[in-house]
This record gives structure tokens, C-alpha cells and sequence, in this order.
């Protein structure tokens, strides 16, 4: 299968008449009009990309759910598209943002190529993966396919699989790697960690990949513990860009998984990342603090392996920093390949804006829309995220101070409302918890001033 990428002129050029970028043009344009511009394009002049505006989550939502909606046949958006969903963890109406079949195809090609270079799987290797399939995600066939252009067999076990299940065919079946969500490869192990000793030596597990959500530190040293010796590799991706970074200890060395940061290495030929100031991000097109080159700030993804819809200066809200390739990976990289490559050092999400748990994101705008509603009768309310004493598993608690006449809605109408915002599920109900508090001293509160700390984060500290 061909591996296209695009040139940036290309795309900055789709970019001029596409309603993501500029407001006059009600539909993205056809191929026929993608062809004939991209034939146009003088291959010499520099492209600028600097003069290109940010492009945030509010703009990306509100195009696309118009779009989505819109059943017009000129409606370019509705057609021939692999429908990526995102969102959800934030409540309301799901962004589906539609990437050409074709261009997804390549990219997961591209993708499968790319983890092949960095020796994250080998000939030979059996791949069981757990991730989810269903509720219009898919990340299960996405990673079944790119492993499997990676040259791997695949088993596609899915998240319904039950951990006895997973257990008993990673042995029958000598699987040597396990990839999942993070959550998933948690309960996986901890699941392998109370099985006999002789159940336990029949696994013969050497990689672990996980997705989605990161590991801490906690849980690294969990995972190697339990499976001696076991690599562990991940793949970033998101429903905008689709998969572009790989994590291997073979690349960037060990120190980057023991803290609380993950460097992911990247092909600058697939993807672009720059670092900027949070505080560029004032309504003006162009950055008014620099980072300067190895310090964390915003990371803006610009993707050339999306050309229907372009992806350009897309603030992801992650904050990270950028580095050279370490000396390191020559033994795994080809020299001809170094020279394209780059670290992006995560640091996480930019917690003024949102925080993930259990693999989704949840806004605290649309936390705070959900929970201050009239009829729900909150006058007060906290989330914390903190950690299980058995597993190294992230917990969520939400707790809530009602009015004294209460609210419109019971409690248990509420409880269930924000169960549903939440995505808690049966696989995940035993890490979430509401708790209805009678005063201001049931919630956590800062030490000077005595205030209600709305988030309260002992995951990430």
C-alpha cells in the first residue's frame, strides 16, 4: 500500500478553503478541486506556516457539528470518510471528526511502517490486544491494523474479554505482547499477579504497548514486577491527528518512564509539533512568547498525512517540549531515517482547561455546566483523583453539597446523570464514587485561605 504524505504547501493550501480555517466556505472542497489545487502549488516558494492562525478545540467542535448535521449533497464532510469519535468524556454531543478513508489507510500504514523502524515489533511477535471496540470507537481495529502492518499476528481479544480469559489465552497461545488501554493492561496484570506461580511461568510475556491514558511511575514498577523483564512501549495518537508518536525504552532509554513525563519519539515528516507559550493564546495569530527549544509549553500539532480535512496549528492542550533524537536509538533507527526524527517530551495535559481519567478528558466548563444546572440544587462540589491502596489504578470521587431544600431532580436521578458524563461503566464502577457531603468541611480546602479546592489531583503528584 502506498505510504503518501503530503507537503505542507499542499496543505496550507486546502487549508485557504476549508470552513475549519476560513468562515466563506460553507463545504470542504471535493477531490477533484484538492487535485487540481495541489497541481498548481509552486513547489519552490517556502511555505508560511507561521502565518497560519491556531486552531483550538471550541472552532474544530462547532464546524463539525454543523457539518455533521448538514445533508446536503455538497456536503463533502459526509463522504467517503472514516468517522473518528472524541469527546465523549466531556459530555454532550461527541466530536466525529472525518479523515478521507483512503488517507486513514496510509496512516495506519504509515504508522505500522514506523513501529517497525523502531523495533517495537519484530517478526515472530503475537500481539493480543484488549483494546475497545463499539459506541462508534474504534480503537480496536485501529491498532489491530497497524500492528499487524508492522508485521505482527494479531489476537483481537477486545474489551469485553474478561481478565481470567486474557490470562488463560496468553499462555495457550504463547502471546508475547499485550497491548491495551492502560487501564486495561493494569487489570490485566493485577489479575496475572494472583494467579499460582506455575500459571504465572506459562506467560511468557515480553512487551507490554499501551494507549489512551498514561501509566505512572506506580505502575511501571507494577507491571515489571509482576512480569520480570517485560519492555514497556506506547503509542499516542487522537481522534484529530490518528496515531503519530511511539514511546520505547529502546529509543530514549528507561529514566523516561520513571517520571512523571513520557518522551514519544515522532517523523517530522508525518507531523509537525511546535511548543508555544499558553499565553499566546490570546485571539492573535501569531506567538508572542517563543519557547525556547528543550522548554515545555502548548503543543500544536500540524499533520501532513491529513489533506481533506487539514489539521494546522492544532492547540492539543497537552503541554510538552521538543528534543533531538538521543545517540541512543542509532542502534535501532537507520542513519537515513535520524535525521527526521524528534522526542516530544509529555508533560501532560494542561490541567487549567481539563483532566483524563479512565482514558477520557472531561472539560471543567462543561463540569461545571453539568453540575451547576438549576435543577440539580449543587451548591458546592469537588472532584478529587487519587489512587486505589491494592492497584495502581487511578479513582475519581465527586463530592456535592445540595442546598438544604434540595434540588429539582432526586438524588439518585442525579447521581446517575453524572454517572453517565462521567462514562462510568461496570468495568470501572468500582474506581468512581459520589458522596453527598452535609457542610464545606466534608471537601478538601486550602491551607491560607480555607477555600474549596475544586480539583484536587493525587494522581499526578
Amino acid at each position: 500500500m502506498a505510504t503518501e504524505r503530503y507537503q505542507l504547501a499542499e496543505v496550507l493550501a486546502v487549508a485557504k478553503i476549508h470552513p475549519f480555517y476560513n468562515p466563506d466556505f460553507v463545504y470542504p472542497a471535493d477531490t477533484e478541486t484538492i487535485q487540481r489545487l495541489r497541481e498548481s502549488i509552486d513547489k519552490n516558494a517556502k511555505p508560511a506556516l507561521q502565518e497560519q492562525p491556531f486552531l483550538n478545540k471550541k472552532t474544530l467542535y462547532k464546524v463539525i457539528e454543523r457539518l455533521i448535521h448538514d445533508m446536503d449533497p455538497l456536503n463533502t464532510y459526509r463522504r467517503s470518510s472514516y468517522m473518528s469519535i472524541t469527546g465523549g468524556g466531556s459530555g454532550g454531543v461527541p466530536m466525529m471528526f472525518a479523515v478521507d478513508v483512503q488517507e486513514n489507510r496510509r496512516q495506519r500504514a504509515q504508522m505500522g511502517n514506523f513501529i517497525k523502524l523502531c523495533g517495537v515489533i519484530e517478526p515472530g511477535d503475537w500481539v493480543l490486544s484488549t483494546h475497545l471496540a463499539g459506541g462508534f470507537y474504534r480503537s480496536l481495529d485501529l491498532t489491530t491494523e497497524i500492528m499487524e502492518n508492522a508485521g505482527a499476528t494479531v489476537l483481537s481479544a477486545g474489551s469485553y474479554m474478561l481478565p481470567t480469559d486474557v490470562a488463560k489465552y496468553l499462555a495457550d497461545y504463547h502471546v508475547n505482547v499485550l497491548t491495551g488501554e492502560g487501564s486495561q493492561v493494569v487489570q490485566i496484570v493485577h489479575h496475572i499477579s494472583m494467579l499460582s506461580q506455575d500459571y504465572r511461568d506459562r506467560i511468557t510475556l515480553e512487551k507490554i504497548i499501551y494507549t489512551s491514558e498514561p501509566l505512572t511511575s506506580p505502575q511501571r514498577v507494577f507491571i515489571q514486577t509482576i512480569l520480570s523483564g517485560v519492555k514497556i512501549f506506547s503509542v499516542v495518537g487522537s481522534s484529530e491527528a490518528g496515531p503519530w508518536g511511539i514511546s520505547s525504552p529502546d529509543l530514549t532509554g528507561e529514566q523516561s518512564l520513571t517520571g512523571n513525563s513520557t518522551d514519544f519519539v515522532f517523523d517530522t515528516r508525518s507531523i509537525l509539533i511546535e511548543i508555544i507559550s499558553p499565553s499566546s493564546l490570546d485571539g492573535t495569530s501569531q506567538p508572542l512568547n517563543p519557547i525556547l527549544p528543550g522548554e515545555p509549553g502548548l503543543v500544536v500539532q500540524t499533520s501532513l498525512q491529513r489533506l481533506r480535512n487539514p489539521l494546522i496549528r492544532y492547540n492539543t492542550g497537552d503541554i510538552g517540549s521538543v528534543h533531538p533524537l538521543p545517540e541512543t536509538a542509532s542502534a535501532v533507527i537507520p542513519k537515513a531515517d535520524r535525521e527526521h526524527l524528534r522526542v516530544l517530551r509529555m508533560h501532560g495535559r494542561d490541567h487549567r482547561f481539563s483532566f483524563k481519567w479512565y482514558g477520557s478528558y472531561f472539560e471543567f466548563e462543561k463540569i461545571g455546566t453539568l453540575l451547576q444546572a438549576e435543577e440539580c440544587g449543587i451548591l458546592q462540589w469537588q472532584i478529587i483523583l487519587d489512587r486505589l491502596e491494592t492497584t495502581p489504578q487511578s479513582t475519581l470521587e465527586i463530592r456535592l453539597l445540595k442546598r438544604p431544600q434540595g434540588g429539582v431532580i432526586s438524588d439518585d436521578d442525579l447521581k446517575h446523570r453524572i454517572e453517565a458524563f462521567f462514562l462510568v461503566l461496570p468495568e470501572n464502577e468500582h474506581l468512581a464514587r459520589i458522596v453527598f457531603v452535609d457542610d464545606l468541611e466534608g471537601f478538601e480546602r486550602s491551607v491560607t485561605a480555607r477555600k474549596v479546592i475544586k480539583f484536587v489531583d493525587r494522581w499526578n503528584h
